[in-house]
């Protein structure tokens, strides 16, 4: 029998023990529940799923642009983090992270000593495992009920992922202002470089800034970062992962910061377009959150000569605007592109958005068709002014400036000198609908009416001249229509492809069709409206021009290269009757501008893109094509007594078999 005593106390250690039994089981059962929720932090987990930034790439690999949405964030691994980094981090942040097992209870002692005595927090004890899981798990929220969740399951991290993986993750993950969320796009921010190469003194920088972005930002207030990485690098030396002399040369380094930038430093208005157009095919959310790596077809250097033939026969902020877009027409990559004169002032796109009156440049869709339907370059037309009905009332057509030609000539010389009454006469001997037809096959994508008057280039709408420089591209590659596309490959940060359009060539017209076409346009360079553009070798093209000088064009082709230039006022219909001393025509600033630019970009590049994103050094150009002299008649290869010839380059499936036995 037990005494009163003794059985009040056993009672009292039975109720004891139910209560740790119980607080065991329920928190047991809580830890159990973690273990079945906590997402995998493993390398091939789904948990480190953060919004990563999208870096884009021109041809040659150097960085156009990153695209990111509220958070600038682009995940390195490990072995990318720079020692420094991570021992700058550990020593100012979690000076115990090796040593604990997620929870240090020592640094909470100590922290809630430290605050106690200053009467203010001064001191946080979270390991930088429980700051993974608050950046991760939890909503931040600052209640007990939320620092014992995030203590638990700080706990059951470090036992699913070492400590490599966990401090990766922090790295990663962890905002250092200024819109940088991870060490890289930090490291990008703030000093222009990558994270793996950060020096002793830049690492510990940003392992200051990290307990306040905003007190200690590098931008805002130099003084105050540089004496907390002062402060960094001292923890660093005493805990001995530097040395006093590495100490002193760290401290010893002044703050330099490179310039933030949100506009793209090369080719603004095609980064914008590549942008668009991967926003319609993956949605905007994978664009700015996916952390795409997106390899365009941009050449820098051709980029550069683009910019540069702008400003040198255009340089007056006056000027008329100009739009650039070179193709290559073999694959259809867009290699350069200018969309206006200044892309932080005006966003718009005058190069793909601009839809604009081509005038007698739209006047080799007409050409093509009628040479396709039999028509011949030496067939005669009546060149006098013409006038006939139409559904709409008469349509009257007269020659450039008005100036009254009399009698007849060959459809050959008409293209020459883009006679209009010329070609009045012969998009109604061929029909407005085939015309129509013949544009869309060959890459116009604007919607065409079916109008006479688009023989002279009168659309309801206007094109585009990246329309221009497809289009004619298609004629430049034997008949075959390539999209456009300035867009190679597109993969995810770990390699995966996401994206690649397709960029099977189409045949739009037949090859005869589209070297008659060639003959007659290198003709309008050699001979005829052109002859500003012409080159040290043959080329091909059209001037457009129209009317009161409002829009002028030169679309042309040379080598595997085909450039559009538009010239004129963005704002609206200005005529430009006197741009120093001259009226604008498709001849003058539009064809200087072309010549200048395709002088060094035709057989000018070297460097192209592998299909699977990466670099190379492929040969691309004229190489593979052959000069020959066709006789202009019969666009057979000429002989001696062929009166009429002209030398051009064609591919070899191009290049006639058969010698002229008309002459």
């Amino acid at each position: 029998m037990y005494s009163p005593r003794l059985t009040r106390i056993l009672r009292i250690a039975a109720s004891v023990l139910a209560v740790l039994c119980v607080f065991f089981l329920v928190v047991g059962a809580y830890l159990f529940q973690l273990s079945r929720t906590l997402p995998n932090l493993s390398a091939d987990g789904a948990a480190f799923r953060p919004a990563r930034t999208s870096i884009v790439y021109a041809a040659d690999e150097t960085v156009l642009a990153e695209w990111h949405g509220e958070q600038d964030r682009t995940v390195v691994a490990f072995d990318q983090i720079p020692e420094s980094m991570r021992d700058a981090v550990i020593a100012i942040e979690d000076e115990r992270f090796y040593k604990h097992k997620g929870v240090d209870t020592e640094a909470i002692l100590r922290a809630l000593r430290a605050n106690a005595e200053s009467g203010e927090t001064r001191q946080g004890g979270s390991t930088i495992t429980q700051q993974v899981v608050k950046l991760l798990f939890t909503d931040g929220e600052r209640t007990l009920t939320r620092k014992i969740r995030e203590a638990l399951m700080a706990y059951q991290l470090e036992t699913r992922a070492d400590k490599q993986r966990v401090l990766e993750t922090y790295l990663n993950l962890v905002y250092f202002g200024e819109g940088s969320y991870g060490v890289e796009s930090a490291a990008t921010r703030y000093f222009g470089k990558h994270a793996v190469d950060l020096t002793l003194s830049e690492s510990a920088l940003l392992a200051g800034v990290v307990q306040s972005p905003s007190r200690y930002s590098p931008s805002s207030d130099p003084d105050a970062a540089r004496r907390r990485r002062d402060v960094v690098l001292g923890k660093m030396r005493v805990q001995g992962y530097i040395s006093v002399a590495e100490e002193r040369a760290a401290v010893a380094e002044p703050v330099v910061l490179v310039a933030p930038s949100a506009v793209p430093a090369v080719a603004p208005y095609f980064v914008e377009y590549v942008k668009q157009a991967l926003i319609d095919e993956l949605g905007s959310e994978m664009v700015f959150q996916g952390g795409l790596r997106v390899y365009t077809t941009i050449d820098p250097a051709l980029q550069k000569r683009a910019e540069l033939a702008v400003r040198v026969n255009l340089p007056d902020v006056k000027d008329p605007s100009v739009a650039i877009v070179c193709v290559d027409h073999t694959n259809g990559r867009v290699l350069a592109m200018v969309g206006g004169r200044d892309f932080t002032k005006d966003k718009f796109n005058l190069a793909v958005q601009g839809r604009r009156q081509p005038g007698s440049a739209f006047k080799p869709f007409v050409l093509v068709t009628a040479l396709g339907e039999g028509v011949r370059a030496k067939d005669v037309f009546s060149a006098a002014p013409y006038s006939v009905e139409v559904t709409d009332g008469v349509w009257t057509v007269q020659n450039y400036e008005n100036s009254y030609t009399s009698g007849s000539m060959t459809l050959a010389a008409a293209t020459d000198w883009s006679v209009n009454a010329v070609y009045a006469r012969l998009i109604m001997k061929v029909g407005a609908e085939d015309v129509v037809k013949t544009a869309k096959a060959m890459g116009i994508t604007t919607p065409l009416e079916p109008n006479p008057a688009i023989a002279l280039g009168g659309l309801r709408t206007g094109v585009s001249p990246l329309e221009m420089a497809s289009a004619y591209g298609t004629i430049a590659s034997g008949g075959i229509r390539r999209e456009p596309t300035g867009i190679l490959t597109v993969t995810d940060d770990v390699g995966t492809l996401v994206y690649q359009p397709e960029q099977t060539g189409v045949r739009a017209i037949e090859v005869k069709v589209a070297q008659q076409a060639s003959s007659m346009l290198g003709d309008v360079v050699q001979k005829g409206t052109g002859q500003a553009a012409r080159l040290n070798r043959w080329a091909a093209g059209k001037t457009g021009t129209t009317q009161a000088y409002r829009d002028a064009w030169f679309v042309g082709y040379s080598g595997d290269l085909c450039t559009a230039v538009w010239v004129g006022h963005p704002e609206g219909q200005v005529s430009m009757m006197n741009v120093h001393g001259i009226r604008v025509t498709g001849g003058s600033y539009p064809a200087r501008i072309w010549k200048y630019f395709m002088d060094v970009a035709v057989g000018a590049r070297t460097a192209t893109v592998k299909p699977n994103g990466t670099g190379s050094a492929e040969a691309s150009g004229p190489a593979t094509q052959t000069r020959v002299t066709v006789c202009t008649d019969t666009f057979l290869l000429a002989n001696s007594r062929c009166p009429n010839t002209v030398e051009i380059d064609l591919e070899p499936g191009l290049v006639p078999d058969t010698v002229c036995r008309e002459h």
